[in-house]
């Protein structure tokens, strides 16, 4: 098990949601399509719009990724995950904001919210050898409420998830009470109800919105466990 802690911290060029939990640094790599794939060189940090299955080949090769889309069961998620490098996702505007040859750290390490830094900032990597820890005779289960932590939580001793809170994922994905979602025109509080106009835009109903982030967030742990089981 690693852990990675930066020395120092920076200018922040961009964030966005946080994959893994490592650091790295290295020349940004800003490819805007598949055409300029060959263009990629071993250790750069991708820049993209988002990724493919096309993109295969040079994402194994990158040292980290940022995209302007995407989120944490995005395609960029999943494969970075399996590759053990980090990404931030849904950067909105890093490709224009990252410029092409630019020194960057890109950061995992700082909860929910992935940061990329200017410049190279040095870190730490604390690793702690958990293959020779022994396990109790108890089955060890976890309560777990917040789909952004499943992936870091699921890497620990576990041999299920015994309770996935629902009331705590609609609190951290959703943001609004199901009613609200079901009739919005009752919220009387003019505020309220421009927050949840504003959760939910884009959607044709307010309970598509909710049914897909719940949907989300229990997919989201369900998948970081797999295929141990959920409760």
């Amino acid at each position: 098990m690693e852990e990675y802690c930066l020395r120092d911290s920076g200018k922040v060029l961009v964030t966005g949601l946080s994959v893994g939990s490592k650091v790295a640094n290295g020349r940004a790599r800003v490819i805007p399509n598949v055409r300029h794939l060959a263009e990629f060189q071993a250790g750069d940090i991708l820049i993209t719009d988002m990724t493919t299955p096309d993109w295969g080949p040079v994402m194994k090769i990158a040292a980290a990724i940022v995209t302007n889309r995407g989120g944490r069961i995005c395609h960029t998620a999943i494969v970075v995950r399996e590759l053990g490098i980090p990404a931030v996702v849904g950067a909105e505007d890093a490709t224009k904001i990252i410029s092409e040859g630019d020194i960057v750290t890109v950061s995992c390490t700082e909860g929910d919210a992935g940061k990329v830094y200017q410049g190279e900032i040095l870190f730490d990597v604390e690793t702690t050898d958990l293959r020779n820890l022994s396990r109790p005779t108890t089955r060890i289960t976890v309560i777990l409420g917040n789909p952004e932590l499943a992936f870091k939580t699921s890497s620990l001793p576990n041999d299920e998830v015994g309770l996935a809170r629902m009331e705590f994922i609609i609190n951290s994905q959703i943001k609004a009470h199901s009613m609200a979602m079901v009739h919005p025109e009752k919220v009387q509080d003019a505020g309220e109800r421009a927050a949840i106009e504003d959760l939910v835009r884009g959607y044709a109903k307010p309970t598509d919105y909710f049914i897909e982030r719940l949907a989300e967030g229990v997919g989201t742990i369900a998948a970081a466990f797999y295929p141990k089981p959920v409760i």
